[in-house]
């Protein structure tokens, strides 16, 4: 796969395991893993920011406008995705 969605495992499966791949996905100049995460594409007149899953997404877009996210008080990770607070291990 490419850089719009790169699939990654770091050895083969062995008889009796499950094969996990790693989903990577780039766009907007931001890279994120996991299919489950909904990103804001500026190419569609969005922000460019990743967020966990879609229900935040949906909070950050009201009436075609992308909210800020801290507005919302959401948090970033270290890897740019944004989480709600409770999600946050720290």
């Amino acid at each position: 796969m490419t850089a719009a969605g790169d699939a990654r495992r770091d050895r083969p499966a062995r008889r009796g395991e499950t094969e996990v791949l790693t989903l990577r996905l780039t766009c907007c100049e931001r890279t994120w893993v996991g299919p489950d995460r909904a990103h804001c594409c500026r190419r569609h007149r969005g922000c460019g920011h990743v967020f966990d899953d879609p229900d935040l997404w949906d909070d950050h877009r009201r009436a075609g406008r992308c909210l800020d996210p801290l507005a919302l008080g959401l948090m970033q990770t270290a890897t740019g995705v944004w989480i709600r607070a409770l999600d946050n291990p720290h």
